[in-house]
């Protein structure tokens, strides 16, 4: 009955909120009036008084405000989880702001000390060529002066070698980066070597060395008339292996901070939904009133 509509839908225009629900409180509103007004016309009453006597029966302002409440407390609870939420994540992204300080503490200290092996290829190599000449045979003053050398970086170095590049053309030709600096590489024999450094002596027996079966535990570098390779120690193998992993897969400081911008980008999207459901709420009250 189109009266019994336009009454219903007057009752509810300005009634905010999840539209399912809504919708079910006119049907439910609805259905009462249509037997309201069949029990009337049963009583002898025509459909127009029917109708009029219905709607003026049908429980006034209480019943319509007890509609609304019901569907105003329910609203008003799924606020209230929503609110709750909210502020479990802003309390979850807060902690989790601030725990991973240690952690990029020591991630800053990790890349520092990278940096520092880096630099001490360098300072390897460049103390080793600042000795030999240009020459390709290693004089007696050169060899307390690669023993030096040695006995200088001795807590990282397990050997020192070093090869005239003239005997080593063809190698060289397929190893073109250790021209460009410190490589790490698989180390070359050492009975190639002019000279063998290890446990502060020279090696006189080089063809009994076994090279080190670590993929990153030789660097070789060629400069000019001669190509220098060392060894780390096996103590030292740890560090170069940290220095390796953090390099090529360690964590990025955006890893860091992932779980906290996830749990503030949440409180942020469900404080814009628990404040437009209170906005809601606030306008079914003022229907209610």
């Amino acid at each position: 009955m189109k009266q019994i509509d336009k009454y219903v839908n007057s009752i509810y225009k300005d009634v905010t909120g999840d539209k399912q629900d809504i919708e079910g409180l006119k049907q439910e509103m609805r259905s009462h009036l249509l037997e309201a007004v069949e029990e009337l016309k049963a009583e002898g009453q025509t459909e127009e008084d029917a109708i009029r006597i219905a709607i003026e029966n049908f429980g006034g302002k209480n019943q319509i405000v007890k509609g609304l409440s019901e569907f105003f407390k329910v609203q008003k609870k799924f606020t209230n989880y929503v609110l709750s939420f909210a502020l479990i994540f802003l309390v979850l992204g807060i902690f989790f702001l601030t725990t991973p300080f240690s952690g990029v503490k020591e991630h800053n200290e990790d890349i520092k000390n990278i940096k520092v092996v880096n630099q001490e290829k360098e300072t390897i190599m460049n103390d080793v060529f600042d000795v030999l000449d240009t020459s390709n045979k290693v004089t007696e003053k050169e060899k307390e002066q690669l023993l030096n050398v040695f006995k200088k970086h001795q807590d990282k170095l397990n050997l020192l070698a070093v090869f005239p590049a003239s005997d080593l053309g063809s190698w060289l030709k397929d190893n073109e980066e250790v021209k460009e600096g410190p490589d790490s590489h698989f180390p070359i024999e050492y009975s190639k070597a002019a000279i063998v450094i290890g446990n502060d002596n020279v090696v006189k027996n080089k063809e009994q060395i076994v090279p080190s079966e670590y993929d990153l535990g030789s660097v070789i570098e060629a400069s000019g008339q001669w190509i220098v390779q060392y060894e780390y120690k096996k103590s030292y193998e740890k560090t170069i292996e940290k220095y390796h992993q953090l390099k090529y897969y360690g964590p990025s400081i955006w890893t860091f901070y992932q779980l906290p911008i996830l749990f503030f980008s949440l409180f942020i999207v469900l404080g814009v939904v628990s404040l437009s459901l209170r906005k809601q709420n606030r306008q079914l009250k003022d229907v209610m009133n």
